[in-house]
């Protein structure tokens, strides 16, 4: 019994330890109640009892989970409920049980039940033990203070208390007993940690998902059965809202609640038990777009210079595989600029247009074509693509009843009134633009043309003196003159006088010609040809050149059109084309021709405005910027040119004309600072090419190194001023001003300027040492800067030694042996120590503990060998030793012990 009193008192012990413990449960630490010696049973029957004490012995200080239950079972068997119970107010809250069946083989004895984890009971501080047997009474328990009196060991029980768990109880009174103690005692764990498991950890959706689709399920478990878990959620941008999803904490059922903005969201997911221990799940939701699509672009439209009507050139098709998308576009660019070229809605739908101004100011031989840039967004994605509008050139009208060469008709002048429609001129149009006819007559004609074409007689025939006259009719469609056709009226019925003269007629006109730019000054480009009835007439040839053309192209008086001395460059004449009417005269009529010269354009290659350009960067790696040229480039044609270049080293962009390096480029390395390429332009049929000369600087790209961070050298304090102790020269991978090195010292701990540094490197004695004790050891360092400010350091440890020593050799430095650094003297002195009392102690026990009663043995087997060689002088004959065995004694340590001194082999010869 006095034993088992003593366990009592451990047990108490114990039981203070865990009234300690805050927060989570410990497992092996933490418990609640307590087995006491008892001796007492109730008599009640089906009875359950809280452990309500206010010493709180059987109240639960942390978080965590029934592993186990103690108790001693006195005589009663059964099934006892282990209980934990909750405060509610002045009602009590059965939080859950454990069954225990208890067996006739469990009397009289401390019974202990592992519960499975399944089966565990969550609790938290200030719950309370409590039980329940099925009959009568199972836990026993004792009386304290021998049960008079009010304490703090009472409890209550009720006979009709609640058997559901998280059912609340208000029968409960005070047991009819004060101060006691029942034996029964909850062993805690910390429990298990939830855990996501399998959840998913990603997805991808796209931006159509349809709100309420389920994106995942996220669920978290616990091996801890009766645990209750608390799962909570972020989200962070672009959704980072509840707004768009919904969580459903039983299911685990994450959904959407709205449409999904685009790009990637973390989802975490943290799951609580009741005593904090949590899980973290991060899901990833990526979320992509259907961006628009153009359906119909690129492409190209050609439309005439001469629209002058709003047109639409293209609809737009775009199309978008995300419904919720609403798409709108944008013209982004129009190379060359133009506001004559815009973007909206098509007439009556929702479509995109590209339409054409008007009054707008479009001209072939200004701008032939603009690349309209469109962009299109979904307020997501921008899709970008292009539509080109190609201009061309007016087509000219063509007369189509007067051809090329001679026409006439003839009518009758004494019968032909004023009024009279004597001919009709028909023209076609490509471009049905309106058409307007002009003429003039040779001679003077009593004709007059209008804008339909039809030729009527303008004035009275009567009186008339010439026979014949020539028309020469012009169309024009707003934008281009076409013309002359000649026709020649002729009168039939006038008198025939002799001497009426035959006007001239030029046979080869009107006509056309292609003339490309820059040709020859005085090139004959066409000639004229004539004929005249009268073969005898003296004939003279003028002309009339439209917009100015007279200073490109002349007429000579042999009916030559050329070119005059001034050049032809197609990009800067205005208009291209000209029209050279022609008049051939006999003196007394004449006759006129159109010659249409159209001025072509010839390519003629860029060309460089110097011949000389440079560049200047520094030294670098491969694909390093140098620096961009200021090339000065022009085309006549204003064609795309690009660049190359010859020098393998570099690289010239061919659109921007950036340099950049082929390949490192070191000048420490022996490079070049200065290297001259020739540059190459090409408008991809001709090129001009120039010299670029490459300047590059040398840069400070490699710091001083010493050979070691680290360096020892021993100086005696009688060392004399001047004194070399070593040489540490520091390198420096650059050359020239850059690779120069100087040198500087730290010897803030010397306390003085006692050591310097030459130019080379040397470090030597500057001051007298001989105010240093000995064993001295002093750190200073040296710091080594290039030419560029880099800079390197190395710390030297100068040591003065304790006893004089040979002169350390002023040339080469010499680092201290292993004992002359007095740091290693201190510490080898200790160990040295050390192993001396080790070895003392180690041959003390050999001594004290050890059996050497071989050794004794040995010494007398040689000892009686030696004597038997010897002749006695008393006694002749040999006398035969006996060995007794030394006595063999067991000491109090229990150790055998040699005692050579006390051997009674005591003869001696």
């Amino acid at each position: 019994m006095m034993m088992y009193k003593a366990t009592v008192t451990l047990v108490l012990v114990l039981t203070w330890s865990v009234k300690e413990i805050v927060g989570q449960c410990v497992a092996g630490i933490s418990n609640a109640g307590k087995n006491p010696f008892v001796d007492r049973t109730d008599s009640g029957t089906a009875r359950t009892f809280i452990m309500s004490s206010t010493d709180n012995n059987y109240r639960v200080n942390c978080c965590g989970f029934v592993s186990s239950w103690t108790f001693y079972v006195g005589a009663s068997t059964g099934t006892l409920y282990a209980q934990i119970w909750r405060p509610s107010g002045t009602d009590w809250q059965l939080v859950n049980q454990n069954a225990i069946t208890v067996t006739t083989a469990d009397r009289n004895a401390e019974k202990t039940e592992p519960i499975p984890a399944h089966q565990q009971i969550p609790v938290r501080p200030r719950d309370f033990v409590g039980f329940k047997s099925t009959a009568a009474t199972i836990p026993m328990y004792r009386k304290t203070n021998w049960g008079w009196g009010s304490g703090d060991e009472n409890v209550i029980y009720s006979d009709s208390a609640t058997s559901s768990p998280m059912a609340t109880d208000s029968s409960f009174i005070a047991y009819i007993d004060n101060n006691i103690e029942f034996s029964i005692e909850a062993r805690l764990s910390p429990g298990n940690v939830p855990t996501f498991g399998a959840s998913p950890t990603s997805r991808s959706v796209t931006d159509d998902t349809a709100v309420g689709t389920l994106i995942a399920t996220v669920t978290a478990t616990d091996a801890d059965t009766l645990d209750t878990l608390t799962t909570q959620w972020t989200a962070t941008n672009p959704a980072g809202s509840s707004a768009v999803f919904n969580y459903d904490t039983v299911t685990g059922a994450l959904t959407t609640t709205n449409q999904l903005p685009v790009g990637t969201t973390q989802l975490t997911f943290t799951s609580t038990d009741n005593c904090g221990n949590t899980d973290t799940h991060v899901y990833s939701l990526t979320v992509t777009n259907y961006p628009p699509v153009f359906q119909n672009l690129p492409d190209t439209t050609s439309i005439s210079e001469d629209i002058d009507e709003e047109t639409q050139l293209k609809v737009l098709t775009i199309t978008d595989a995300s419904l919720a998308d609403t798409v709108t576009c944008s013209i982004n660019n129009i190379n060359p600029t133009t506001t004559d070229l815009y973007l909206r809605y098509a007439s009556g739908t929702a479509d995109y247009a590209v339409y054409l101004r008007a009054d707008n100011d479009l001209d072939y031989d200004t701008q032939r074509q603009y690349v309209i840039t469109i962009d299109c967004t979904d307020t997501k994605v921008t899709a970008q693509e292009t539509y080109t509008v190609y201009i061309l050139r007016n087509q000219q009208p063509t007369i189509t009843n007067l051809p090329a060469g001679s026409n006439s008709i003839e009518i009758a002048g004494s019968t032909t009134p004023i009024g009279t429609k004597i001919f009709t001129v028909t023209s076609t149009d490509p471009e049905n633009d309106q058409l307007h006819y002009n003429m003039t007559c040779i001679p003077a004609c009593p004709f007059k043309i209008y804008d339909s074409g039809a030729i009527l007689v303008d004035s009275s025939l009567s009186g008339l003196t010439s026979t014949a006259y020539d028309l020469f009719v012009y169309v024009y469609d707003g934008s281009t003159l076409v013309g002359p056709r000649s026709l020649t009226v002729k009168i039939s019925d006038m008198l025939f006088v002799s001497d009426i003269n035959t006007a001239p007629n030029i046979t080869n006109l009107p006509s056309g010609i292609v003339v490309p730019e820059n040709s020859a000054p005085s090139t004959t480009l066409y000639t004229l040809e004539k004929t005249d009835v009268n073969s005898l007439d003296t004939h003279t040839w003028t002309y009339s050149i439209s917009s100015g053309g007279s200073v490109y192209f002349a007429v000579d008086s042999s009916g030559n059109v050329k070119t005059t001395s001034t050049p032809i460059d197609y990009e800067i004449i205005t208009p291209k084309i000209f029209y050279v009417t022609a008049y051939v005269s006999d003196g007394q009529a004449s006759a006129s021709g159109t010659l249409t010269i159209d001025v072509s354009n010839v390519n003629e290659a860029p060309s460089f405005s110097k011949t000389t350009y440079s560049v200047t960067g520094i030294e670098g790696a491969a694909g390093v910027t140098i620096g961009t040229p200021a090339f000065a480039v022009t085309d006549p044609e204003r064609d795309t040119t690009t660049y190359s270049l010859d020098c393998a080293e570099f690289t010239l962009n061919p659109i921007s004309g950036v340099l950049t390096f082929t390949s490192d480029y070191d000048i420490d390395a022996g490079l070049t600072t200065t290297v001259s390429c020739g540059v190459t332009v090409s408008d991809g049929s001709l090129t001009d090419t120039a010299t670029l000369v490459v300047n590059i600087n040398n840069i400070n790209d490699n710091t001083p190194t010493f050979f070691r961070s680290t360096y020892s050298f021993y100086v005696t304090h009688d060392s004399t001023v001047g004194t070399v102790i070593a040489d540490i020269p520091a390198t420096d991978g650059d050359i020239r001003t850059f690779g120069e090195i100087t040198y500087s010292i730290d010897q803030t701990s010397t306390g003085g300027t006692y050591f310097r540094m030459n130019s080379d490197g040397g470090l030597y004695v500057a001051s007298d040492l001989s105010s240093f004790s000995a064993g001295a050891s002093k750190d200073i360092i040296i710091t080594a800067t290039d030419g560029g400010g880099l800079t390197t350091t190395t710390t030297v440890t100068i040591v003065i030694p304790g006893v004089p020593t040979t002169t350390v050799s002023t040339t080469t430095d010499r680092y201290m042996t292993f004992f002359e650094d007095t740091r290693n003297v201190a510490w080898f002195v200790v160990c040295m120590s050390v192993l001396l009392g080790l070895f003392i102690l180690i041959s003390f026990i050999i001594v004290r503990y050890g059996d050497f009663s071989w050794m004794k043995r040995l010494c007398d087997e040689l000892a009686r060998q030696c004597k038997g060689k010897r002749r006695s002088k008393i006694r002749r004959e040999p006398i035969k030793m006996s060995y007794v065995e030394p006595a063999r004694v067991r000491t109090s340590a229990t150790k055998i012990t040699w005692e050579a001194w006390r051997t009674s082999d005591n003869r001696f010869y």
